[in-house]
This record gives structure tokens, C-alpha cells and sequence, in this order.
């Protein structure tokens, strides 16, 4: 809840404020380096290399005591997105907020897909997936197609990040409403 404080300060301070809250799923009040980087799943870094975050959380972390506080978080990224003007920082941060609100429910869904849970959707899965009620038949062929856009690792299978981003990419126009009711369309069917 945003209280009277809040509102006198930098609204991008604001804004980082509610990031750095996401991140922090255990809300230890710090973020850990595994927060970080399932923060990173978020298809705005995926320039970002698994080194790059590594260095990335060191150069947050100026206390070095292995966890990232808010005033680190806040003052790293109002410096590292300075140049941003307010329009183009506030349509990243709408983003980033976003897949971070809906990894959970992504998430979740793909752990509902993974029928045999092995950990990954193979074409089988994925044209279950892909097949909604009242809806023509998909075909293998076209579950194929869709796995093979879906798999950036090229191992064959959907993974749990790939499925998170490529229907995150896919989803993220829409209104929370219809986000909720397709996912849970596609989880219970």
C-alpha cells in the first residue's frame, strides 16, 4: 500500500520500490541471488547471460554481504536506467512487473501440462496444451511447429522458462481479467 511518504518520493523510486518487492518472493525483505535471476527469466534481459547476472547482483550488492537490500536495488537501477526518459522507465517497469506478477500462474499452468512430469513438454503435451474446448482439432504437425518456437535450448521439449516466456511474449497485452480466465481455461480443460 502506497502510503503518504511514498507519494513525495521520485516516482521512480516508487516503481523500483514495487519491483524490488516482487522479486523478493520470500519476502525476506533482501533478494538473494536466485531471486534475482528468476527476475531475469523476464524477456526484457534476455540479453543478459547467466555471467552478466552474476556480475550484475555483485555490482548491486555495494555492501557485499551476499543479498541485495532495497536501497541498493533502488539506487543501482535509478542510475542504470537514468538516461530512460519517464515514459520509456515506466513502460519497462510496467513490463517487469507484469511477467513478474504472472510468472507464478505460468508457472503453475506448466506444471499442469507436464503431464508425465518429467520436467519438460514434448510435443504430445503441447498439443494438449494448444487444444482449447469448443476449438478445431491441432495436429501434431502444428503442436510441432509451436514446440520448435517455444524451444530456445533446442533439446526437442519445452522447458518451464521457455514456456513461461513464450507465453508471457504471447499474453502480456492482455487485460489481467483475460489473462486469469485463459489460464484457467487452459489449465482445466
Amino acid at each position: 500500500m502506497e502510503t503518504k511518504q511514498d507519494k513525495k518520493k521520485n516516482p521512480r523510486e516508487t516503481e523500483l520500490k514495487k519491483i524490488f518487492t516482487l522479486i523478493d518472493v520470500d519476502k525476506s525483505g533482501v533478494i538473494e541471488f536466485k531471486e534475482i535471476l528468476a527476475a531475469m527469466a523476464c524477456p526484457e534481459y534476455d540479453h543478459i547471460s547467466f555471467m552478466d547476472a552474476v556480475k550484475k547482483f555483485k555490482e548491486i550488492d555495494s555492501s557485499k554481504d551476499g543479498v541485495v537490500q532495497d536501497s541498493e536495488f533502488i539506487k543501482y537501477f535509478l542510475a542504470e536506467f537514468s538516461s530512460l526518459s519517464e515514459k520509456n522507465f515506466l513502460e519497462h517497469m510496467s513490463t517487469v512487473e507484469k511477467f513478474l506478477q504472472r510468472k507464478p500462474a505460468l508457472e503453475k499452468l506448466f506444471d499442469i501440462l507436464d503431464k508425465n512430469k518429467d520436467g519438460k513438454l514434448d510435443e504430445k503435451e503441447v498439443q494438449g496444451m494448444l487444444q482449447l474446448p469448443g476449438e478445431a482439432k491441432i495436429t501434431g504437425e502444428q503442436a510441432f511447429k509451436v514446440l520448435k518456437k517455444m524451444d530456445t535450448n533446442k533439446n526437442g521439449k519445452v522447458e518451464k522458462s521457455e514456456l513461461v516466456r513464450a507465453l508471457f511474449l504471447e499474453t502480456k497485452n492482455l487485460p489481467d481479467a483475460a489473462f486469469t480466465k485463459l489460464m484457467y481455461i487452459m489449465a482445466n480443460k
